[in-house]
């Protein structure tokens, strides 16, 4: 007999938006007897062309996820103390709503959960979502935890 290893996956931007859905997390992953998988995911940086700034010294990919690798350590430290189950941190690289996609696919997660401001009309088209396209391509459930900001 095999034992099925159940995760969540909890993407996170370090910010206390994000935080503020780790209660639904842990309960979750305590009711699913889950270990959370914390993810974070760098983006290439990018300088438009048409800002004509001269020479900027960008920060590479490398250094990025290096930097990112320390913050997600602090952040599962300070918000997941305590938890008695397993914790996976993990730094992705690429756009993050198909980066969070498909690590949870490769994952294998039974659910992701993850917070949205909740933006609509203007401010969602020039914010974007990263939780709704995660909504809308995601192979597993999909926990979206409103944030008031």
């Amino acid at each position: 007999m095999t034992v099925e290893i159940k995760t969540l996956v909890f993407p996170t931007d370090f910010s206390e938006f994000s935080a503020a859905a780790l209660p639904w997390a842990r309960r979750l992953a305590d009711d699913l007897d889950a270990s959370i998988h914390c993810v974070y995911v760098v983006e290439e940086p990018h300088i438009y062309s048409t800002l004509d700034l001269g020479p900027v010294n960008l920060p590479t990919l490398a250094e990025l996820a290096d930097s990112a690798k320390e913050r997600l350590n602090e952040f599962v430290e300070q918000h997941l103390q305590g938890f008695d189950r397993s914790t996976v941190e993990k730094v992705l690289t690429g756009r993050p709503a198909d980066e969070i996609v498909a690590y949870s696919r490769d994952a294998d997660a039974a659910i992701i959960v993850m917070t949205t401001h909740g933006y609509s009309g203007m401010k969602q088209v020039l914010l974007g979502s990263t939780t709704e396209e995660v909504l809308r391509h995601a192979d597993c459930p999909v926990m979206a935890v409103r944030t008031v900001t």
